[in-house]
């Protein structure tokens, strides 16, 4: 009885539904209201007696005041010696104290007070925002005005910063993704363009406090300030806020010509950049664009999203949905307003379909190049436009922002609502000559981010084929080192043979090693505790697990392979990275010596020791110095690139309590320093040479 009633409600409801269903219009037959009108709200204006812009959108709704401001500057403006000089006043600014107060007192303040101020730095200005209760605002305006008019520029601050890029220059090439963006807008900009920066170790070592100074004095000044304010308060008590805390300062901007690029020339079709460890092809593909022009700006918006910027534009529907190649595929005809943009197609793909996707790609540029897109092309692109422009203005701040943007681009009044009645007007003509007059794939050039063993074919079968070294290049030396004359190289070899070769010379037979020890370990303000344990399966299997906090983190090479695993997540090692690891070890350089060179530098004392300095390097650039212990015959001092995480420069390993086991000698005690901060305090507790080693230690699970 239950389940015939179930089955009656069932049927009931079906067939309710199959009459409802047949009352249903088709979904082209639909009828939709128009759009409520959209009207910007007014911008009230003002300015300072000194030249500080204000521009305010007065809300009513919450008593919160949130303040932007654009500052004419930015990371394009760098001298070519300093890269990352914008970044660092920026933050310096906000870190680095304001008159009598340190950093940390200034945080206090606006802990204490509910208020916000963050100051980056961007391609062609800086932005400050800060955020606060109205009735606040005079406390806020007030620190503001101590931060950018009286700026401490702390030294300990600015080495923190200059530590904190090092860190981020030797993590560079962890991700794929970062690693193709900045190497092919190397290759539109230039090796050395301001449109194409690249942090080194160097340019860092040539900013000092009083770059950041200078830096400073020529944007940070009123006259170059564009402030947009939101919030409940009218303008005319911004404004005398405003006087009251900045009224004083007089300093004047004195702005460098914005720079100027060069087009490039490539006696090459394909660049490529090796990876071993990807599995996946990074791929772009374009040349040089075009600045920004307001007469031709719609037109290529919805070239753009017919073609490459939208779900259902032709290289997504091409290379994703039916070759089913990647996961992510766009660029386009990118404008700016002060430079031109680049014109440039991006995609990633499994390494075994690296080729077929850029032909893939090509293919459908020559196809949008022949004929006129269709008519429903046309029409999606531009509802799409219409229907998302109120998105851009859908809070007083995103109203405030782009108008502020179009300020300072010095664009023209009522900007996007002429762009928009511009884009109703494109048509299939005009979508055919943006094709034909910006996509010239003679003229692209191809970056390949990948693994070239596993590709799908040859790349000179796209073109000539330039190789890129994407290598991070060490922190240099603060000594300079000799040119390595003969006498140099002759007595360094001699020096490593008769010595290091006599005391060390164990390495030359051994099979296996195991060691234990505890570290503590200080980076970034924080100090660990950890235990360490090392096996080695000579010639190529290390087994290396760290211990901290409860978890156990090992990392694997067995030959050319290599893993870490943390929480489960598993971090590939390169070749190159396992290269390096390996370059400095005893067991290494006794059997691959052929590959080195050893130059004597000089005999050096240090506490009352005195020591023959060895510099040991390779063409790849690597190298170390081996300070030996006249007396013992021992490597009391290691210096080398650091290689731990966090920890960048030159390290200095002093090594203490030497103990001899089975002929070699090994450091009981070590301590590890970057500049004058000790990093890592090593103890060991146990060495074991030629012990039997568990074969299985070494396994890495290929992935599927």
């Amino acid at each position: 009885m239950k389940k015939l009633l179930i089955l009656t409600i069932l049927t009931l409801f079906v067939l309710g539904n199959v009459g409802y269903a047949a009352k249903v219009k088709p979904i082209d037959q639909l009828k939709y209201p128009g759009l409520h009108e959209f009207k910007l709200p007014d911008i009230e204006k003002a300015q300072t007696e000194n030249g500080i812009k204000l521009r305010l959108i007065k809300t009513e709704k919450l008593p919160v005041i949130g303040l932007t401001i654009f500052i004419k500057g930015g990371d394009v403006y760098d001298p070519s010696a300093k890269l990352g000089l914008a970044g660092i006043t920026a933050q310096l600014l906000r870190i680095g104290g304001a008159g009598a107060l340190k950093g940390d007192e200034v945080d206090l303040f606006l802990d204490s007070n509910g208020i916000s101020i963050n100051i980056n730095s961007q391609n062609d200005f800086y932005t400050i925002s800060l955020d606060c209760l109205d009735e606040k605002l005079d406390q806020a305006v007030s620190i503001l005005a101590k931060i950018l008019m009286e700026p401490a520029f702390d030294d300990e601050k600015l080495e923190e910063l200059k530590t904190q890029a090092a860190s981020g220059i030797s993590r560079r090439n962890d991700e794929p993704q970062p690693i193709s963006h900045r190497e092919f807008n190397k290759l539109i900009y230039g090796e050395n363009s301001p449109f194409a920066p690249v942090l080194e170790y160097e340019h860092l070592d040539n900013i000092a406090k009083a770059d950041v100074i200078e830096n400073y004095k020529k944007f940070f000044a009123p006259d170059n300030m564009l402030v947009g304010i939101t919030g409940p308060m009218g303008i005319d008590k911004i404004k005398s806020i405003f006087e009251k805390y900045f009224g004083n300062w007089n300093q004047k901007a004195e702005i460098p010509p914005y720079p100027q690029v060069q087009e490039q020339a490539f006696d090459f079709k394909v660049g490529f950049a090796e990876k071993s460890t990807l599995t996946q092809s990074y791929l772009a593909l374009g040349r040089l664009g075009v600045k920004e022009n307001f007469d031709e700006k719609a037109k290529i918006m919805v070239f753009n999203s017919i073609f490459s910027q939208s779900w259902d534009a032709r290289l997504f529907n091409r290379v994703r949905t039916k070759m089913g190649l990647t996961y992510d595929i766009g660029g386009g005809i990118v404008t700016e307003n002060l430079f031109p943009g680049k014109t440039y197609f991006y995609t990633y793909t499994k390494s075994q379909s690296t080729i077929a996707a850029i032909k893939a790609i090509f293919d459908e540029i020559n196809i949008i190049r022949e004929a006129k897109v269709t008519e429903k092309e046309l029409v999606s692109a531009k509802d799409s436009f219409a229907n998302s422009f109120i998105f851009k203005y859908s809070s007083p701040e995103r109203i405030l922002y782009q108008e502020l943007n179009r300020e300072f681009y010095n664009l023209m009044e009522g900007y996007s609502e002429k762009l928009l009645e511009n884009i109703k007007k494109v048509t299939a003509e005009d979508v055919l000559e943006v094709a034909q007059k910006y996509l010239h794939p003679d003229q692209m050039v191809i970056f390949i981010l990948g693994k070239e063993q596993d590709l799908d074919g040859k790349l000179e079968d796209l073109g000539k084929v330039k190789k890129i070294d994407i290598s991070i290049k060490p922190p240099a030396l603060k000594e300079k080192i000799p040119e390595a004359s003969p006498e140099a190289l002759a007595k360094g070899s001699q020096v490593f043979t008769e010595v290091v070769g006599k005391k060390y010379g164990g390495y030359k037979t051994i099979k296996s090693l195991e060691t234990t020890g505890d570290m503590k370990m200080s980076m970034m303000g924080q100090t660990m505790d950890m235990g360490l344990k090392t096996v080695s399966l000579y010639p190529d299997k290390m087994f290396v697990e760290v211990s901290v906090m409860g978890m156990k983190i090992p990392t694997i090479v067995n030959g050319k392979k290599g893993v870490t695993r943390v929480m489960g997540q598993e971090k590939i090692l390169s070749e190159e990275d396992i290269a390096r690891q390996k370059f400095s070890e005893l067991y290494h350089i006794f059997h691959v010596k052929e590959k080195y060179k050893f130059q004597y530098l000089w005999e050096k004392e240090i506490d009352g020791k005195k020591y023959d300095v060895l510099y040991i390097f390779d063409d790849r650039k690597n190298w170390v110095k081996f300070f030996i212990d006249r007396e013992s015959g021992f490597i009391g001092i290691e210096e080398k690139v650091a290689d731990a995480p966090g920890m960048t420069g030159v390290s200095r390993t002093v090594n203490s309590d030497f103990k001899v086991i089975e002929g070699i000698p090994f450091a009981f005690k070590s301590e590890t320093f970057i500049g004058d901060k000790k990093v890592i305090d090593m103890t060991v507790k146990e060495v074991k040479v030629n012990p039997p080693v568990d074969a299985t230690l070494f396994t890495i699970e290929e992935k599927k």
